[in-house]
């Protein structure tokens, strides 16, 4: 069957992740691809396989470890021969870890190249492995690099928070948007800040912080209407190769 939309999401079980997939799913004639580290045969895959869909529309499960190094073009591959897959419209690049908080002369090696591996490595990996077949896409393809303010050197003012692993890692995912950008003609490639968000990690930030569940400012509803609405309307004019939140409003680097 041919669908008028084909998204790709990594890190689909929870969070961002999930609610992304769900406001994809519920579009008419879409297919969107759940790519989880759990594979399609497992419980959570079930889950996310059973959700209601719009229209014409249809979720599949892939397997996809963000900590490995082959998990993206196994990924493709798998979806190349197992669905018969020829193009993606949409690729989100959302698997992401926060694993320190703490002052940086506290952060063990092994932490930091850990995060440098999920947050950074891996979205650059994702693209390498989906560029061709984004670029095979009958309408403008578009990369998403799910990202954070905190990866801000310009706004480090703003949110005086001591997470180094996790700042350069985000802050080195926003750089290679910005230099993938300038290298692909047809590709929108984008790092967005979805916002402090009330999910697991978004808490788990907030408990480091000294602050209750409550207190994160924004809900998951609100994140994703804003990264659909972002997301819809980016392009390579005037969005690729810069860093946005989920409001619409460009971040500094």
């Amino acid at each position: 069957m041919a669908y008028d939309t084909t998204v790709l999401i990594t890190g689909c079980k929870s969070g961002i992740g999930r609610g992304l997939l769900t406001a994809y799913a519920a579009r008419p004639n879409t297919l969107a691809i759940a790519a989880i580290r759990d594979g399609p045969d497992s419980a959570p895959a079930s889950s996310l396989t059973s959700m209601s869909v719009g229209p014409g529309s249809k979720v599949i499960v892939a397997k996809y470890d963000a900590s490995s190094q082959t998990a993206a073009t196994d990924l493709v591959k798998y979806l190349q021969i197992s669905h018969n897959l020829d193009s993606l419209d949409v690729v989100i690049a959302n698997a992401g870890i926060l694993k320190h908080f703490g002052p940086a002369r506290e952060a063990s090696p092994v932490t930091i190249v850990e995060h440098f591996e999920i947050n950074t490595l891996a979205p650059i990996l994702l693209y390498q492995a989906t560029q061709s077949v984004l670029d095979a896409s009958r309408h403008a393809p578009k990369f998403f690099i799910i990202s954070s303010n905190i990866g801000s050197n310009g706004l480090q003012d703003n949110y005086p928070l001591p997470m180094i692993a996790y700042g350069m890692s985000k802050a080195a995912a926003n750089y290679a948007a910005s230099r993938i950008h300038r290298e692909e003609n047809r590709i929108t490639i984008v790092a967005v800040q979805p916002g402090w968000v009330q999910t697991e990690m978004g808490n788990k930030a907030a408990s480091y912080a000294g602050m209750n569940p409550e207190d994160v400012p924004v809900t998951l509803d609100e994140s994703v209407g804003g990264l659909m609405s972002l997301f819809d309307k980016a392009n390579k004019e005037t969005y690729s190769g810069k860093f946005w939140d989920q409001t619409g409003t460009q971040m500094p680097w």
